[in-house]
């Protein structure tokens, strides 16, 4: 049948054009005809021949082209190597030829088949399809189709494959096939599963339709179909060059139906084959497959070949790899995973997730106590207020504030917090509290008084902590001696009190009756003294204080009875600090003359409290009593001693003036002289000397002997003015007067032309005591210290002991520890009050530890620690020194036990640097495991002091080197670097050298 659209045949045209030219040139032209017809034939090589041999023969003009158009032809179709280059010359020998659409045909299906698409289509771009034959025409449409499917020309290629798949019974099934994959490559899925379903038993085609069905499938998610097709492929073709991508696919879709077992089954060898080149997505998936099989290694292992880009299937990755590492317990890598995660913001669900657990888990691991994990948790507040993850990472956060004792950076983050919502601001006025507790236990009491008004003014989210900071900021005030301010806020804590302790209320109460005390408003004290005794339920020590300022309360009311039941009480209750009470209970009874029976308390003191600082006043009120039994042997024999073993106590000079007065009145005339002149020499500024002066004037008058007064006058050298004149009288009285008004300027004035006028004045050792406390005040150090120098060798006067007490203080400020020292044991020795004794113990151990005597600085601190009265801020101190010396000294065990008490609370500064020395000797006595507890103890419970948990970090590297753990030492050395913020000590210098070696090795 005629096809009108089809095939005008170029051969038919040289047929007949040949055929005339045969009956032409018949008898000549022989060989070229033979040439011709096996042509036709396709006897190309028989072509060649004959066509050769009648090139040979002087070929008739006319026919040389079409001899030359039947090599070139034959060339092309014996598939010569060559025919590329016979072709082009024959174009170049004949231009207008009129085979040029054949030739040009031919040319392009030598390019296709060298798959030279490029030139291929120009060639045929040159041919005329409707100049070319049936066959040829074919070839034609075919291999146009396949170029224009290699440029993507798929409209084109739909209009050739479409006419072969129509008219050629040649390519029809080609044609389909190529038709489906058009419709595949369109992605029209469901045209292309059509067209390719009937090709499935085509033997040509049926692997690579198999494979598109199989591709087809899944990319409509078909997955069971996917896996069904796959695996007959496989079966049916084993060595198809495709099966790996078939695989791949297969196990894609059994991990897509939470077949996880068999997906790894088909993904793993592919990954595990160096030759197969899987994609990030397969190798995530295998690693998800592992996931949910809880095989969390290999999860890992193939997670990380996914090789986590910066989108939204690396952001996925990270998060998986996170749990995996976190299952595996590899905590430092989960936290790169999560943080990793938390940068990406392709997925803001998993952006918030990542960043969730990222700040979760640098909370509940962190290598450091330094709050680092603050900045992230505060970040997610502010990032993701309304998040499902909110109420946890605000607890989180509220956990962070208040268990690293770093409340300073915790209030900084607060202020950061958006929207705070009512836990954040529990937790704000919890720290503040806090922060007011650390500053009073470091003895920082303007601070704490600060920290605790700002928690009382931050509302009543935190009502316990807000009640307490009333009373810890009455304590404040309390050390700092601001009694009306100590006495409010301790009438306000009892006021709003509302906790279950009753142990609070009760200190307050005994607080109340100290401030009241302390203003001598004595009635009030009493009532707050009896309030605790009667609310405090442990007989203990303060109690024992209690009873002791209640029968002192009772004592300055002149309630004697009551004064000596209260005293009573409190050496039953605590008989270790009894001394004082014991005393008072004596005095007492010879307020009531009850002499014997004070006579007898005095003497129970003097047996008991070896060591009382008491004792000198003991021995002075038992020598009174003695005066007033009128057993002058006995007084004057207990004044001797008191004479004797405190010659330097304020009562020694009473006790020798007593002393001479006994004397003369027993008639004991030369033994009254040598009392009296005891005193004068010993004590000659004292106003006791001048009495002691005035006494022995009436010895020498009595005996008319006043040659021998003045004669001993003179030999005194007027150290001791015998007239006071008027002049001299009056001159100091207006300096003395203007003191007493305020008016401190204009008195020291006058002090001072007072001594220029009588440098030997009557009261010349007033004024310069007067003097040394005005320079004292107006911190001019130099001067005050020439003043209490004189007053200090003018002799035991009633300036004496606060003249050593200051001259010891400005020496220690002054940075003269060795004479600071000194000046503090002899206050410690001679003072008269517990008081002035307990600052010159303190002031030796202060100054012992800046000359670092660590012999001195041991007894200095055992002598504190021996005093049971001693306050906890004290008592501290004293064993942080004696820990410290016993470590300087080499006896580090020894040191051990003070050190694990301070340790317990790292709030003081003597705590934070014990629990690095605990460390440090666990280290060095080879207890490695012992020494991390500790530290990884001290980032748990935290401390304000943070250069010395920096240090124990450093300390916690060098024992992972020790170990060989370099990796280990080098994360917590980079956390270190990272979040320790100070410069200006030797912490980072430390670190840098420690890394730097580190690299090294």
């Amino acid at each position: 049948m005629k096809k009108t659209i089809l095939f005008l045949l170029c051969a038919m045209a040289l047929q007949v054009s040949v055929a005339q030219r045969s009956a032409e040139y018949n008898s000549t032209d022989r060989l070229f005809n033979e040439g011709q017809a096996m042509f036709k034939d396709r006897n190309f090589a028989g072509c060649v021949d004959k066509i050769t041999e009648y090139k040979k023969q002087k070929p008739h003009p006319t026919l040389i082209q079409e001899a030359d158009f039947l090599l070139a032809a034959c060339d092309y179709h014996q598939g010569k190597s060559d025919s590329e280059l016979i072709l082009r010359e024959f174009l170049d020998s004949y231009p207008q030829t009129s085979h040029r659409n054949e030739i040009a045909f031919m040319l392009g299906s030598v390019f296709f088949k060298k798959e030279n698409y490029r030139m291929a289509e120009y060639w045929f771009k040159q041919s005329n399809i409707n100049l070319l034959s049936e066959s040829e025409q074919a070839d034609y449409a075919y291999r146009m189709g396949l170029i224009q499917i290699n440029n993507s020309n798929y409209s084109e290629a739909k209009r050739s494959f479409g006419l072969l798949n129509q008219y050629s019974e040649k390519y029809k099934a080609t044609a389909s096939y190529y038709l489906a994959y058009i419709a595949y490559k369109e992605g029209d899925y469901d045209l292309a599963l059509e067209r390719f379903t009937p090709l499935k038993s085509n033997t040509d085609y049926k692997s690579e339709v198999l494979y598109y069905i199989v591709q087809i499938y899944f990319a409509q998610k078909r997955y069971a179909q996917t896996v069904q097709e796959g695996q007959s492929l496989l079966d049916n073709d084993p060595q198809n060059e495709h099966n790996a991508e078939i695989e791949r696919i297969i196990g894609i879709s059994c991990y897509q139906q939470t077949h996880y077992q068999q997906a790894i089954q088909y993904l793993k060898p592919l990954a595990d084959n160096p030759k197969e080149l899987l994609e990030g997505k397969d190798y995530y998936q295998l690693g998800l497959s592992y996931y949910q099989l809880q095989n969390y290694a290999q999860a890992i292992l193939y997670l990380n070949q996914s090789n986590p880009a910066n989108d939204i299937l690396g952001q996925s990755a990270y998060i998986y790899l996170g749990q995996s590492y976190l299952k595996t317990g590899d905590t430092n890598h989960a936290l790169l995973a999560f943080e990793s995660a938390s940068r990406m913001d392709f997925d803001a669900l998993a952006q918030e997730a990542a960043l969730y657990n990222y700040a979760m888990l640098l909370h509940q691991n962190s290598v450091s106590g330094f709050g680092e994990s603050i900045t992230v948790l505060e970040k997610f507040i502010n990032t993701y207020p309304q998040s499902v993850y909110a109420e946890q990472v605000n607890d989180a956060l509220i956990d962070v504030y208040l268990t690293t004792n770093n409340y300073t950076t915790a209030i900084h983050s607060i202020a950061k917090i958006n929207h705070p919502n009512r836990k954040i601001l529990e937790a704000k006025q919890k720290i503040y509290y806090y922060l007011g507790t650390v500053d009073f236990t470091n003895e920082n009491y303007p601070q704490a008084i600060e920290n605790f008004t700002h928690a009382i003014a931050s509302g009543d989210y935190a009502p316990d902590e807000k009640q307490q900071s009333f009373y810890w900021r009455g304590e404040s005030h309390y050390k700092q001696g601001h009694f009306p301010q100590a006495s409010s806020d301790f009438h306000s804590f009892l006021a709003i009190w509302d906790g279950s302790d009753s142990h609070l209320p009760a200190l307050a109460s005994y607080n109340l009756g100290y401030c009241a005390f302390k203003q001598a408003q004595y009635t009030e004290a009493q009532s707050f003294f009896q309030t605790f005794i009667r609310k405090e339920q442990k007989q203990g020590q303060i109690v024992a204080d209690a009873y002791t300022r209640l029968g002192d309360c009772y004592f300055n009311q002149r309630q004697f009875g009551e004064a000596a039941t209260a005293y009573n009480q409190s050496i039953t209750i605590y008989p270790a600090t009894g001394d004082y009470a014991l005393f008072q209970k004596g005095y007492v009874m010879g307020l009531q003359k009850d002499y014997n029976g004070k006579v007898a308390q005095m003497d129970k003191l003097l047996k008991d409290y070896p060591d009382s600082p008491y004792r000198p006043d003991a021995l002075y009120e038992k020598g009174r009593s003695y005066v007033l039994l009128n057993n002058s042997s006995a007084a004057i024999d207990t004044y001797q001693n008191l004479l004797s073993h405190y010659p330097n106590s304020q009562w020694a000079r009473s006790a020798g003036l007593q002393t001479g007065l006994l004397y003369y009145n027993a008639n004991q005339t030369p033994n009254a002289i040598t009392a009296y002149k005891k005193v004068i020499t010993q004590y000659p500024e004292s106003s006791e000397a001048k009495e002691a002066l005035q006494d022995l004037k009436s010895i020498y008058v009595d005996l008319n002997d006043l040659q021998s007064y003045a004669d001993y006058v003179k030999s005194v050298g007027g150290t001791i003015q015998f007239e006071i004149s008027e002049q001299d009288s009056l001159t100091y009285l207006v300096a003395e007067r203007l003191f007493q008004k305020g008016d401190k300027a204009k008195a020291q004035t006058a002090f001072i032309h007072y001594l220029k006028s009588f440098p030997q004045g009557a009261s010349a050792t007033s004024a310069h005591y007067y003097l040394a406390n005005l320079y004292f005040e107006q911190q001019k150090p130099d001067l005050a210290q020439q003043e209490y120098a004189f007053l200090l060798n003018a002799g035991n006067t009633q300036y004496s002991e606060e003249a050593i007490g200051r001259t010891a203080e400005i020496q220690y400020n002054q940075k003269e520890y060795k004479a600071a020292m000194e000046s503090y044991n002899q206050l410690k020795n001679t003072a008269a009050t517990k008081t002035n004794r307990d600052a010159g113990a303190l002031g030796v151990l202060r100054s012992a530890a800046q000359l670092n005597e660590y012999y001195a600085l041991l007894n200095a601190a055992n002598e504190l620690l021996k005093d049971n009265s001693v306050n906890p801020e004290i008592k501290n101190e004293a064993q942080y020194h004696r820990a410290k010396s016993y470590w300087e000294l080499g006896e580090k065990k020894k040191a051990q036990p003070d050190l694990s008490k301070l340790a317990q609370d790292t709030r003081t500064v003597y705590g934070a640097e014990a629990k690095y020395l605990l460390a440090q000797y666990a280290f060095e006595t080879n207890n490695s495991k012992e020494a991390k507890l500790i530290i990884q103890d001290y980032a748990k419970q935290g401390t304000p002091h943070e250069y010395w948990l920096a240090k124990s970090f450093i300390l916690l590297a060098d024992i992972y080197v020790a170990e060989n753990n370099p990796l280990q030492a080098r994360l917590y050395l980079e956390s270190l670097q990272t979040n320790y913020k100070k410069t200006t000590d030797e912490i980072q210098d430390v670190v840098r050298e420690r890394l730097a070696k580190l690299a090294r090795e």
